[in-house]
This record gives C-alpha cells, sequence and structure tokens, in this order.
C-alpha cells in the first residue's frame, strides 16, 4: 500500500512538474507615442505578425501581444527620436522548439511611413500616406489603400496588393500575386514570384505598357495588345501603352483581367 502511495505520489509530483515547465507565459506591451506626420516607423523583430492601420491623430499607438513557452525570452524596445519611432523585437536566450507567437497591432498618424521587418510572420498595412518598405521571411504581405512607393518582399507567402498609387514593387519566393488596382496606375509596377502565379487586375480603360512572362504555365491578358504575344510571354502596349508593368514567375500562370 505504501509502495502505491509512493507512486502516485511520484507521479503526481511529476506531472507537475511537467505542467509548469510548459507553461505559457502572456503579456501584453502598450506604447503611446506623439509624433509629427511624414515620420517613419521601424520595426525589427525577431518573430512576429505585423497589423498596421491609421487614425486621424498625432500619435503612434502600439499593441504587443506575446505569449510564449518558458523556455526563452522575448523582449520589445522602443526608441523615439525626430525621425520618427523604432520598435526592436528580440529573442534571447536558448530555443530549442520553444513555443512563441508574437502579434504587433499599430496605428499610426494617416500621413507616416514605414519600414518594417520581421523573421517570421504575417504583415498587412492599410490606408495610409507615405513609403512602405515591408519584409518576412514567412508570411503573406496585404498591402491596400496607400498612396506612395511600396517595396515589399517575402520569402514564403503571397502579396496581396490592392488599390496602391505608386511605384510598386514586389517579390515573392513561394507564393502567388494578387494585384488589383481600381485606377489608371502613375508609376511602374514590378511583381515577381519564383513559386506561383499573378492575377493583375485593372480597369478597363488602363493604358500600360506589358511585359508578361512564365517559364512554368501560361500568359492571358483579357485586352488586345500591340507587340509580341505568345502562350508564355507578352510584350507591348494595352490601349496605347503608359507605365511599364512587369509580370514575372517562374512555377505558374499569369492572367491580366479587366475589374
Amino acid at each position: 500500500m505504501e509502495n502505491t502511495m509512493s507512486k502516485r505520489l511520484s507521479f503526481c509530483t511529476a506531472l507537475g512538474i511537467s505542467l509548469l515547465s510548459t507553461q505559457v507565459l502572456a503579456e501584453q506591451i502598450t506604447k503611446s507615442f506623439n509624433v509629427s506626420p511624414d515620420g517613419t516607423l521601424t520595426l525589427r523583430t525577431d518573430a512576429g505578425s505585423i497589423e498596421i492601420n491609421t487614425h486621424s491623430s498625432d500619435t503612434v499607438e502600439v499593441d504587443v501581444d506575446i505569449d510564449q513557452r518558458n523556455d526563452g525570452d522575448f523582449t520589445v524596445n522602443f526608441e523615439q527620436d525626430d525621425d520618427g519611432v523604432s520598435i526592436d523585437g528580440e529573442r534571447e536566450g536558448e530555443w530549442y522548439g520553444g513555443s512563441l507567437r508574437v502579434r504587433y497591432a499599430i496605428t499610426l498618424p494617416e500621413q507616416y511611413n514605414v519600414d518594417v521587418d520581421t523573421a517570421g510572420g504575417a504583415i498587412s498595412i492599410e490606408s495610409l500616406i507615405g513609403q512602405v518598405e515591408a519584409r518576412t521571411s514567412g508570411g503573406r504581405i496585404t498591402v491596400s489603400d496607400v498612396v506612395g512607393d511600396i517595396d515589399i518582399k517575402t520569402s514564403g507567402g503571397a502579396l496581396d496588393i490592392s488599390d496602391v498609387k505608386g511605384n510598386i514593387d514586389g517579390h515573392t519566393s513561394g507564393g502567388g500575386i494578387d494585384l488589383r488596382l481600381s485606377e489608371q496606375p502613375d508609376e511602374d509596377v514590378s511583381l515577381r514570384t519564383s513559386g506561383g502565379s499573378i492575377n493583375a487586375m485593372f480597369p478597363e480603360t488602363i493604358k500600360i505598357d506589358l511585359e508578361a512572362s512564365t517559364s512554368g504555365g501560361r500568359v492571358k491578358s483579357e485586352w488586345p495588345v500591340e507587340g509580341s504575344v505568345s502562350k508564355r510571354e507578352i510584350e507591348g502596349k494595352i490601349n496605347g501603352g503608359g507605365p511599364q508593368v512587369d509580370l514575372k514567375t517562374s512555377g505558374g500562370s499569369i492572367h491580366v483581367e479587366k475589374i
């Protein structure tokens, strides 16, 4: 009887230690900064998704949610100077398969610039007047309703771009690309993917110089093209020509469609 009781106590103790060793540590960080328009948000993080929206106030509001196992630490540092607000998310300690989830929810003035880089997570940027640079090693990038040039890159996700008024430069190594422009572009567009299809949608009256090519699919345009047209490559003018639109994929098809 004593042996049985001893075994049960030992089991319960071991179970308690096991549960303790895998507890989830949750933390929420909230910061607010008074800023001037035309500043820059700079974010570098070892992990985490990033969601950026805007409001009519001259403040930068930051909410960071962190869920992590207790086999490492994730810290977030903030700095403000005349150029804007900088955020640095750093993973510390030994991480061998530990669980970590980080989410940045940031609200900016309507007129602001964005320069963000995450080692693992999706990025969403919406309703902004300013320049955008966004990079992720493992997630989708969504950019919509932006007035300004954008430069976006992901190594493991799709690109979703809509209603951007400015130069568009997008690259993904592992996903498809969706582009939707409701108005005539004034700047060039360059989109490249190594592992997916490209769907580009424009208004019927669009005027562009189109160059679209694929190594592993077909290229189709709903407009007649004045130039060279083949199964895998189109190069020529639509409706008399305009800004350059370059679409390239190594592993999918390209569709240029009317909205």
